[in-house]
């Protein structure tokens, strides 16, 4: 029995070291190759289009050569980066001056001598905009059908509208939401009979799995509004009836003049008439002469 428990006790003893060792020459090995991940648990990098992106990628020993390839091509052979990217081998960079949407991809940087290679996960922030017929606020009639259309750039975009108060990450009653020819999920937003109800801000958000480290979605606002179908005639009603009162009340005050003149002109003839002594017509006058 004191036997068994020895070997059991020199077996453990021998297995804990052989996991040191291991433990310790992994180590040696994720030390090697550093990366500048935005995220190191996803191994994640993240661009903005339009901008440049900069992947590093430290060698902690000297005298070793690194090279970069994406998505298992070396970097010189891709066709999409050629004359838009440049190699820094002392400072162990990778640049591409200025980025597209298809500069995503899995990026390696690589020692072959020692065979070691770390992949960095480069993604495209969501970019979103609406078309430019729909840029600003959009006026529409009660019963006309609206239709938004909300174009992701990205990798791999998620669209969610907002609108008023309410959330919509699928169609749901009168809301339809369809994807595009590009093949974004809920990017188009159809509503077929619009109600005066509906007057608010339509926002399409875009996400991916870089907005959870960023935390700043891609987003665009859009005021739809509304107007009544009898909203024109009851303007062009309501203009009539200012013609028709604004005459009335000129037909009122011309009466009013005509009648003081008429009153004034009789007044002032009765003086005249009895400043010459004359109270009858002109017959009698001939008469008594």
């Amino acid at each position: 029995m004191m036997m068994e428990c020895r070997r059991i006790s020199c077996y453990s003893t021998t297995l804990v070291a052989l996991l040191c060792l291991v433990t310790l020459v992994n180590a040696q090995d994720s030390d090697l190759l550093k990366p500048n991940y935005d995220d190191a648990s996803k191994r994640l990098k993240y661009f903005d289009i339009g901008k440049a992106l900069t992947l590093g990628c430290d060698v902690t020993q000297d005298g070793l050569e690194l090279s970069w390839s994406k998505d298992g091509t070396n970097v010189s052979e891709v066709e999409s980066l050629k004359g838009r990217f440049n190699l820094i081998p002392a400072e162990r960079k990778f640049i591409i001056t200025r980025t597209l949407e298809s500069d995503a991809g899995v990026y390696t940087c690589s020692v072959h001598k020692l065979n070691e290679s770390r992949n960095i996960n480069v993604v495209a922030n969501v970019l979103v905009k609406f078309e430019s017929t729909e840029v600003g606020k959009t006026n529409i009639v009660e019963g006309e059908k609206l239709s938004l259309h909300c174009i992701a750039y990205g990798s791999k975009p998620k669209i969610t509208w907002i609108i008023g108060n309410n959330t919509y990450n699928a169609s749901k009653d009168r809301i339809v939401l369809q994807e595009d020819d590009r093949g974004i999920e809920n990017a188009l937003l159809t509503i077929e009979s619009i109600t005066l109800d509906d007057y608010a801000e339509f926002t399409c958000e875009g996400r991916n799995n870089a907005t959870d480290i960023t935390g700043k979605p891609a987003m665009v606002t859009m005021t739809v509004r509304v107007r009544g179908k009898y909203a024109a005639l009851y303007v062009f009603v309501g203009i009539i009836a200012e013609v028709v009162v604004l005459c009335a009340i000129i037909l009122i005050c011309e009466k009013r003049r005509n009648k003081t003149e008429i009153e004034e002109s009789d007044t002032d003839q009765s003086p005249d008439q009895n400043k010459n002594g004359y109270n009858g017509n002109d017959s009698e006058l001939r008469q008594r002469k």
